[in-house]
């Protein structure tokens, strides 16, 4: 289960990638954000869900928006190292 997720999050991960470098997905980034939100959503009570959340509700602003990049940037590095440390562990 854990590998599972963590791969989800280097899905997530790499869907940032995507929108920082101005590819913009429509489908992978809502498949994305519903993950990043039923995963906060579930796991409510752990602070980095919350990251989760809002890191999922960014992503569907940048369908209407650009997002500054250096906040684009610091979501993707929390969720590569968030799959990272789960494929470690």
């Amino acid at each position: 289960m854990l590998i599972i997720l963590a791969v989800l999050d280097l899905i997530s991960a790499i869907t940032l990638a995507f929108v920082y470098f101005g590819i913009i997905i429509k489908f992978l980034i809502v498949a994305s954000a519903v993950y990043l939100i039923v995963k906060g959503l579930i796991f409510l009570g752990d602070p980095a869900s919350i990251i989760d959340i809002i890191i999922a509700l960014s992503l569907l602003v940048s369908l209407m928006i650009t997002l500054p990049k250096v906040i684009i940037l610091i979501f993707g590095i929390f969720l590569l190292q968030k799959a990272l440390l789960s494929f470690v562990s």
